[in-house]
C-alpha cells in the first residue's frame, strides 16, 4: 500500500463523542504507519472542510504524543474524562415514549441525592432508532470517582423499584467508551 485516502475526518473531529478525536488519530497514525513500505514512499491523503484545525495540525506537523497532550488539555478545560467520571444509563423500548420517560422517572429519583453529580439528559440516543427499538439516554459525570459510585449504589435500587424499568430494556455503563 502506497497510497491511503481518510475521506471526512471532519466527523472525527466534530463527533458528540469526545473519543473520536483520539480514535481519528489513531487511525491517522495507524494508516501512515503502513503507508509504503521497502523503497516505496507511501502518502496519506485526507478529506476535510477544516485543514486548520488545532489537533489536526499537532497531530500531522508535531506527532501522536503532542496531539494526545493537546486533547487532554482540551478535555481538562471541558471537564471531560480523565478529569472527571461518567456513568452512562441507556433505555431501549419499542415505545420511544416509555424509554423517555423511564429516564425521566430516574432523573427525578436520584436527583434528590445527586452527590455533587451532573445529570444531563435524558436525550435520544446518537443512533435514537436501531433494530426497531428506540434509544434514549442519561449521562451522569461527577469529578469524583467516589461520589459517582456513591450515588450509582443509592440509584441502582431505586430504579429496579421503578415500574417502567421492567417495560424496557436498559443499561449502565461506567467509564463508557463511546457515547452511542
Amino acid at each position: 500500500v502506497t497510497l491511503v485516502a481518510l475521506l471526512d475526518v471532519d466527523s472525527g473531529l466534530f463527533s458528540i463523542d469526545f473519543h473520536a478525536a483520539e480514535k481519528l488519530a489513531q487511525l491517522i497514525t495507524q494508516v501512515a504507519g503502513r503507508a509504503g513500505r521497502e523503497n516505496k514512499k507511501g502518502h496519506v491523503v485526507m478529506q476535510t472542510r477544516q485543514p486548520d484545525h488545532p489537533l489536526l495540525n499537532t497531530l500531522i506537523h508535531q506527532g501522536y504524543s503532542d496531539f494526545a497532550q493537546a486533547a487532554l488539555e482540551e478535555r481538562k478545560e471541558a471537564e471531560l474524562p480523565p478529569y472527571t467520571y461518567q456513568a452512562l444509563l441507556r433505555a431501549t423500548a419499542s415505545n420511544p415514549q416509555l424509554a423517555l420517560d423511564f429516564l425521566s422517572e430516574v432523573s427525578l429519583a436520584i436527583s434528590k441525592q445527586t452527590f455533587n453529580t451532573l445529570l444531563l439528559g435524558p436525550v435520544p440516543a446518537p443512533m435514537p432508532k436501531r433494530a426497531g427499538q428506540f434509544r434514549y439516554q442519561l449521562l451522569l459525570q461527577n469529578k469524583q470517582r467516589k461520589s459517582l459510585h456513591q450515588l450509582l449504589n443509592h440509584a441502582i435500587p431505586a430504579i429496579n423499584k421503578l415500574k417502567l424499568a421492567r417495560k424496557v430494556k436498559w443499561s449502565l455503563d461506567v467509564d463508557p467508551i463511546d457515547l452511542y
